[in-house]
């Protein structure tokens, strides 16, 4: 920090990996954050658990978000500074067999998404995903194959996602998939243990307002305090819900919160008798797909691991209700598993927990270039980060990470001193 710079007291309103990316560079910089949580861990939507194959040493699932890709610099950065390493999966995360029409090649899926994807450039910036899929020319049960693709990989109805969004989920090339060694949430709990001061767990964050002191208070169930500054990083269903979280925000901001769609997205985990080989399976019907995949220990896993995404997806699949049937569903897409007998496979329901009420987010049809930005933008002393704000990785742990940086990076800049302060104080 700057010599000249005071130190200013900053709360972080939620743990996950934007809060803790705030935080950590935050810090770095001198001033004194408190990170305040709701649940009981940190991670957020980031979420590792120990599972009983009975293969004795428990497999390690991750409930929340799993898949290290290409270009997640920001996250090895991290990973680097924490000590903690990344494990190859031995499978893609990009192409996946399909079980139900195996008519349907993984190559015809690739090429039907590059000309999806070539076809969005040339429609106008509100065209859906929905709208680029009924000017293609192919055969229906290809296309819809290619929409389960799309609606699994961003959780959200065809006609409800940008078509921006085929330059993301568009590539369906072998390249690797990576995820941290021993689970995802050690580099959140990594993050946590770095800080000054421990991240207040159960402590539920009810408001957040500036007041006219040029300071903000934050007030939670049990008491109020009050920050120089609150960076808010929360999932974007939290932080639309005043009944949960009020936080008094200008007409535009609400305007362009209103652009980001919140997907419904599900994980599954089915303990194995014996460890397949490493795979990747589609179910278009289902909307969802499955995967085998080598963990720390170098072996593959005796899990059978699953996503299912879309609310339309889990509407039929009755999760809310009967989360076994999917556990069916899924064993039935793969005859060649021998299934544990006896161990229940575990379920997640992101759309069911209280602190997400969903799954990581998309931008809709009408979002703008500056969305970004806008979504970022500081209101007074609240500043906002999470994996809906940025550009290139929407709705990723990447995504999270940048965005908590970038929200750490604005607040350091606003409290450097102006060349003028720094004249005047030389003199």
């Amino acid at each position: 920090m700057n010599e000249n710079t005071t130190p200013k007291s900053i709360a972080v309103v939620g743990a996950g990996f934007a809060g803790l990316s705030a935080a950590m560079c935050l810090q770095e910089s001198g001033h004194d954050v408190t990170v305040f949580e709701a649940r009981n861990r940190v991670g957020g939507r980031v979420w590792s658990e120990s599972l009983d194959t009975g293969h004795g040493d428990a497999s390690i699932i991750e409930r929340g978000a799993e898949f290290v890709l290409a270009g997640y610099d920001t996250m090895r950065e991290f990973l680097e500074l924490t000590g903690l390493a990344l494990v190859d999966t031995g499978m893609s995360y990009y192409v996946r067999t399909l079980v139900e029409t195996p008519h349907i090649t993984t190559q015809q899926i690739a090429d039907a998404g590059q000309e999806a994807a070539d076809l969005a450039r040339t429609l106008p910036s509100t065209a859906s995903v929905e709208d680029v899929l009924q000017l293609l020319g192919f055969d229906a049960s290809l296309v819809d194959a290619l929409r389960a693709r799309i609606e699994i990989s961003t959780a959200v109805q065809a006609d409800q996602v940008t078509a921006a969004a085929l330059e993301h989920v568009a590539s369906f090339k072998m390249l690797p998939s990576w995820r941290v060694g021993g689970g995802n949430q050690r580099l959140a709990n990594a993050l946590a243990a770095r800080l000054n001061r421990p991240v207040r767990l159960g402590e539920t964050v009810r408001r957040v307002k500036n007041t006219e002191g040029n300071r903000v208070r934050v007030d939670t169930d049990s008491a109020s305090e009050e920050f120089d500054v609150v960076v808010v990083a929360l999932p974007m269903s939290i932080l639309c819900d005043p009944e949960t979280i009020e936080i008094p925000l200008p007409e535009w901001k609400n305007e362009v919160f209103s652009r980001v769609v919140q997907g419904h997205a599900a994980k599954i985990h089915l303990p194995l008798q014996t460890r397949p080989e490493t795979s990747a399976t589609m179910s278009v019907p289902g909307r969802f797909w499955n995967w085998s995949a080598i963990d720390a220990t170098g072996e593959v896993a005796p899990v059978l691991n699953g996503f299912m995404g879309s609310p339309s997806a889990m509407e039929a699949a009755a999760l809310e209700t009967n989360s076994g049937r999917w556990a069916e569903l899924a064993r039935a897409t793969r005859p060649d598993l021998a299934f544990h007998p006896s161990l229940p496979a575990v379920v997640t329901d992101w759309a069911a927990d209280p602190l997400a009420r969903g799954a990581y987010s998309a931008l809709s049809p009408y979002a703008t270039e500056q969305d970004s930005e806008l979504l970022e933008r500081p209101v007074d002393n609240v500043f906002f980060a999470g994996e809906y704000a940025d550009p290139e990785f929407t709705g990723l742990m990447e995504g999270a990470l940048r965005s908590g940086r970038r929200a750490a990076e604005r607040i350091i800049t606003s409290c450097a001193p102006t060349a003028a302060t720094t004249l005047g104080a030389s003199r």
